[in-house]
């Protein structure tokens, strides 16, 4: 009984600490326009960064919708760093897929997450990527 207490005791102190990805849902033109950049790319190859939670998206940039100047630079090193995971708000993609992705420039890296823009669907990108090259360019602050 007393090594029951002891443990039910231990167990109630341990506290777990748990990290996770929440994001609001906010407009295409509002995450366009909250973005260092936005591009549309194509997946080349993946890897892990020197951090160890981390992971590096090696991209061709086929079309650049956004880029404020912090993101010129950077872009510049064609890839992209995002979490590992979709719980830590990582975006998932894979070798060869196509994808319009925003983010931003952290640390003088260009980063990307599930809750920046992304659009994934290929039927979805080329839906908006007239909107993106036409309309919200027009409408946002100079990037």
């Amino acid at each position: 009984m007393k090594r029951f207490l002891i443990l039910f005791c231990l167990g109630s102190l341990t506290i777990d600490y748990t990290n996770g990805c929440n994001c609001i849902g906010f407009p295409l033109q509002t995450l366009f326009c909250s973005s260092d950049f936005v591009i549309k790319i194509k997946v080349t190859d993946t890897s892990k960064t020197e951090e160890p939670i981390k992971n590096k998206y090696h991209v061709d940039i086929l079309e650049t919708y956004r880029a404020n100047a912090a993101a010129e630079e950077p872009l510049k090193l064609k890839y992209l760093i995002t979490n590992p995971y979709e719980g830590l708000c990582g975006l998932p993609l894979e070798r060869d897929q196509v994808a319009v992705v925003g983010g931003h420039i952290i640390d003088g890296k260009p980063e990307i997450g599930v809750c920046n823009l992304h659009i994934e669907n290929p039927q979805k990108i080329e839906a908006a990527s007239y909107v993106l090259r036409e309309n919200f360019s027009e409408i946002c602050p100079s990037a």
